[in-house]
């Protein structure tokens, strides 16, 4: 009896250590994850697995993940190993999820755009994800060129990955604001249209 409360008592400080940032503003904070081949080197300065992070979300109540709209891992090292846990492993969990921020998040393969792809394609309710500050952005448009026959996926990709930080700037909401995404990036498939 004792070790079910102890793991209720744990299991109750982990949803609410993560889900501070969720009860306020649907905002789950990951920004502190790293990947579980990175986490060795970083465990003792605060970062997390991607593992772990997962494990730890989904302690959260159901409602309280369908609660959660935007997945925040901006500046993390999240690479190619993190996106596809990432992908698999906790975005079929989080049913109402809007905005991914992968701002910075190290993702340089050709790989994570396809896994890019592949969230577009599964996960519908998803509105903007942001690639800004990763190699993979300035791939962008050879990527969607490579796939034009795929007309769905271009569509996808136009109207909802974010790469440039310009749209940020013609939008004038500063980066401190970045979790107030809604409809700031109407102005972003502009830059796919021009770069053409």
């Amino acid at each position: 009896m004792m070790k079910k409360i102890e793991f209720y008592s744990i299991a109750l400080l982990l949803a609410f250590s993560l889900n501070s940032s969720v009860a306020i503003g649907s905002i789950l904070d990951g920004t502190k994850v790293v990947s579980d081949e990175d986490i060795e080197w970083l465990k003792d300065e605060g970062y997390v697995s991607t593992s772990k992070f997962i494990r730890q979300t989904l302690v959260l109540e159901p409602n309280e993940l369908e609660e959660v709209d935007t997945l925040d891992l901006h500046s993390t090292l999240l690479r190619t190993s993190g996106l596809r846990t990432i992908a698999q492993d906790l975005l079929p969990h989080l049913p109402n999820l809007k905005f991914l921020n992968l701002f910075v998040s190290d993702l340089r393969s050709d790989e994570d755009l396809e896994i890019l792809a592949s969230i577009l394609e599964r996960f519908n309710g998803l509105q903007y994800i942001d690639i800004a500050g990763n190699d993979i952005a300035d791939r962008v448009f050879s990527f969607v060129k490579t796939h034009e026959a795929q007309k769905e996926l271009t569509d996808r990709f136009q109207k909802k990955v974010v790469f440039s930080f310009k749209t940020l700037l013609e939008s004038q909401f500063p980066v401190a604001e970045r979790e107030q995404y809604k409809d700031w990036y109407q102005t972003h498939t502009t830059y796919y249209i021009s770069a053409h």
